[in-house]
């Protein structure tokens, strides 16, 4: 490929992707089918001041209208003036326009309903001193979502090395692509703001707000409990590969066995066992029951699907820190299916997971239940946090009974109303009580 062809390339792939940032998932590809207007936002909220749009408000709005109607007044010299005066700045602000050196360090994920800090080192490598400087200055278009604070500097003169912060608030879960990463400058007169803006992408995961369980118990059900409780004396840390099988959609592509793939012609991967360790699966439920989600208090979601999730990252929590292998089964839209197979510390890949799960308009048991039954044979325990109880959910729970398996059930609904033939052993939560750290023990 020439260097023309190749210099098309990039130009059509930065006008596909304004720099505007967006949530990944189904808001963000809709955000993104529109590059059109999202550039118009980029324009208006990077290069224009409330200033400048008071101004022509008040004046050169009112001289256009009286320019049309055909009026003749000295008013129109002093439109023509103001507008003279804002090009003027305008011209005069491209000149100054500053050239700085920005780097920012923010964390890589936080926790929903939580404020982070980034810090920026700014270095002035231009000519001339800089005023009225504005770091990270694009406006997030979702400001319910993520509100980003600016970070400002009044004076840095040449080769001048200075350290800010500004504050931002994570409001809703998700993975998000911040806006691209932009300084300027309104000098002089405030009318127009110049800068620069980096080409580099910043990635932050706002993972589920949970409350840490007190207490979490569920039972081991009576299938091979004696033979875990005897294997439990001699159990080592080290994993003993087990065997390879087919590839699975959720499956972590690291554990595919390359000569195993190529000889068969299809993805195999490495399955590990870990003896004397008890495994725990953990299924949830992400069908949005509500056509439109209201926001509760603090525009925070509190809906069934959110609190389940929630739910789901406090009980990892505390399984992170005993001997057992996790397994999380989660539908929203692909496939995830998450196994820790015997190792620690894996809290943070688990809350990444539950990030960047949306909702599911469909019933995602129709993908999750058959994962979940070819493991059942490896499983001593299952939690299914459900969001809804019907046919298919009482059927669900009649089958895992059959298996003696360890099976906690937990159904999240708005309210607590009456449910038929609901089994009492089955737990009721409001997303609410979730949603507000009341649940404790589990």
């Amino acid at each position: 490929m020439t260097a023309r062809p190749r210099l098309a390339t990039r130009v059509w792939r930065r006008l596909r992707n304004p720099p505007i940032g967006y949530q990944h998932g189904r808001r963000g590809r809709l955000a993104r089918k529109f590059p059109m207007v999202s550039w118009v936002y980029y324009a208006v909220t990077a290069y224009t001041t409330p200033r400048l749009f008071i101004l022509g408000l008040i004046g050169i709005g009112p001289t256009l209208l009286l320019m049309l109607v055909g009026f003749e007044s000295r008013i129109l010299t002093l439109g023509y003036a103001l507008a003279g005066w804002m090009l003027a700045c305008a011209a005069a602000g491209l000149i100054w326009r500053p050239k700085l050196d920005v780097t920012a360090t923010m964390p890589v994920r936080v926790e929903c309903g939580s404020r982070f800090e980034t810090r920026y080192q700014a270095r002035n490598i231009g000519r001339f001193c800089a005023r009225d400087l504005s770091i990270d200055t694009l406006v997030y278009s979702d400001w319910l979502s993520m509100r980003r604070g600016r970070a400002h500097l009044t004076v840095l003169p040449p080769g001048v090395t200075e350290s800010v912060a500004a504050s931002s608030h994570a409001l809703a879960r998700g993975v998000y692509t911040l806006p691209a990463l932009r300084y300027d400058s309104s000098f002089p007169c405030g009318f127009w703001r110049w800068g620069r803006t980096a080409s580099h992408e910043r990635f932050i995961s706002v993972y589920p707000r949970y409350t840490r369980l007190l207490s979490f118990d569920i039972p081991l059900g009576n299938r091979h409990k004696q033979d875990l409780s005897s294997a439990r004396d001699m159990a080592r840390e080290a994993l003993e590969f087990h065997g390879c099988r087919e590839f699975r959609e959720g499956d972590a592509l690291r554990h595919v066995h390359p000569r195993s793939s190529a000889r068969l012609g299809a993805p195999v991967v490495k399955e590990f066992q870990s003896e004397g360790r008890s495994r725990t699966a953990i299924l949830i439920d992400t069908r949005e029951t509500a056509r439109f989600p209201r926001r509760g208090a603090g525009f925070r979601h509190e809906t069934p699907v959110e609190a389940a999730l929630s739910l789901a990252a406090a009980v990892t929590d505390a399984l992170s820190s005993t001997d057992r292998v996790l397994e999380l089964l989660v539908a929203g839209p692909q496939v995830y299916r998450f196994v820790t197979a015997g190792r620690v510390g894996y809290l943070e890949e688990a809350l990444d997971l539950l990030a960047a799960v949306d909702p599911c308009r469909d019933d995602p048991l129709d993908r999750l239940e058959p994962l979940l039954f070819e493991e059942i044979r490896a499983l001593q325990s299952v939690l299914l946090i459900l969001t809804g109880w019907d046919r298919r959910r009482s059927e669900l729970v009649r089958n895992l009974s059959v298996w003696e398996t360890g099976l906690k059930v937990v159904l999240i609904t708005p309210k607590l109303d009456m449910i038929a033939d609901l089994p009492a052993e089955v737990i009721r939560l409001t997303a609410k009580s979730i949603l507000r750290g009341e649940v404790l023990t589990l």
